[in-house]
């Protein structure tokens, strides 16, 4: 069957379940009163439920799981589809792709399932971080991870940190109407081109799919949102973009393509990394939230927050076509690549950090644990 006719069953799969999911959710948040309250280092001034993560997360699992169903099964002929069971397996790679496609889509449920039980009562922040190393261990243990000339017990660490890391980045990056999810629909993206041009059709199938549900989600979550999707969805979202991100093919021999994930998924790495220097320099633990993300200070430049949060995912974009170009490069070229990609972060960093930014940044609102944040929309 035609990939491209399977990726669009991945993308429109997702796009439509999640835009009929999305307000079949928020009806029931509402009755149940399942909702973010304002106050605090919170920007939204009136509640909104938070439970639109569980939309995503079986508008993208019913839709990659039928599409990949399909990939592995049908072919096209004289304008019928007949269902052919082979026994070659998915995408013709043996039981192992299976396994690995059910394996992560359970890893990824178990931290939504974490996220909502946190939503709704709370969990020790120990608790969630050895939750989320675990998760993490798993994938290393199948196989998946970063991939350098280096050790592997170094690569190992690399990967533990980066799924933890990002898992945790995109859960910091929920913090204004839209951010996540538009983040997630632009790397997704990017990550979809990259796998295609490598023939990495599971990876492009999951990327494809990704960014279709969290489109569909973006219709109800941009500003002014009418839902959020807590830390059930920024927890699944993140640590599947960790994941895609690993599973990318580059030449270790190319010294700059190892750099691809960090490139593609460039906003929420500065977002994560300006928000930590910003707390130490002001003597405030890092694990405590606050109006210092890069979207607070963009919107307290006197910017919208619509058109705050869509000049920073024009900057995702920017940054996942940089991506896109250095996977392809040699590492004579990648060098110019990353130093537009370093230029591009400094002129952002120069931005955010002007005068007007700072001051926003540096008063200290009523703060709450990194790991007990809701999104703030």
């Amino acid at each position: 069957m035609a990939s491209d006719w399977l990726y669009a069953v991945s993308f429109f799969g997702a796009l439509g379940l999640s835009l009929v999911l999305v307000p079949l959710v928020r009806m029931v948040a509402l009755r149940r009163a399942i909702v973010d309250l304002p106050g605090g280092h919170k920007s939204h001034t009136s509640p909104v439920p938070y439970l639109g993560g569980t939309a995503m997360v079986v508008a993208f699992s019913a839709a990659v799981l039928v599409g990949t169903f399909l990939r592995r099964n049908t072919t096209i002929g004289d304008g019928d589809l007949p269902v052919i069971v082979g026994s070659d397996g998915i995408f013709g790679r043996g039981v192992g792709a299976v396994g690995e496609l059910v394996l992560v889509l359970g890893l990824a449920l178990v931290l939504a399932t974490m996220g909502l039980i946190d939503d709704l009562r709370g969990l020790n922040p120990s608790l969630r971080l050895v939750i989320e190393g675990a998760v993490a261990s798993a994938v290393i243990l199948v196989g998946v991870q970063f991939n350098s000339p280096l050790p592997d017990g170094f690569d190992a660490v690399v990967t533990l940190v980066w799924i933890v890391g990002i898992t945790n980045a995109l859960n910091l990056l929920d913090n204004i109407d839209g951010l996540a999810a538009g983040v997630t629909a632009v790397a997704g993206t990017a990550i979809f081109v990259i796998a295609l041009m490598y023939d990495q059709p599971l990876t492009a199938v999951l990327a494809i799919g990704l960014a279709g549900c969290s489109l569909g989600f973006l219709r109800s979550n941009f500003n002014p949102a009418t839902i959020y999707m807590g830390d059930s969805g920024s927890l699944y979202l993140g640590f599947l973009l960790s994941y895609l991100a690993l599973k990318l093919r580059v030449d270790p021999k190319e010294a700059t393509q190892l750099f691809v994930p960090v490139v593609v998924l460039g906003v929420a790495v500065m977002d994560t990394a300006l928000v930590v220097l910003s707390r130490l320099r002001r003597g405030v633990h890092p694990f405590e939230g606050g109006k210092d993300h890069i979207s607070h200070r963009v919107v307290r430049l006197g910017i919208s927050v619509r058109r705050g949060v869509t000049v920073i995912l024009l900057s995702a974009a920017v940054l996942g076509a940089l991506g896109i170009a250095l996977s392809q490069m040699p590492e004579r070229y990648g060098w110019w690549v990353l130093g537009a990609a370093g230029v591009h972060a400094a002129a952002l960093v120069v931005l955010l950090t002007t005068k007007s930014a700072l001051a926003a940044a540096d008063q200290v609102p009523g703060t709450v644990s990194l790991f007990r944040r809701k999104s703030a929309g």
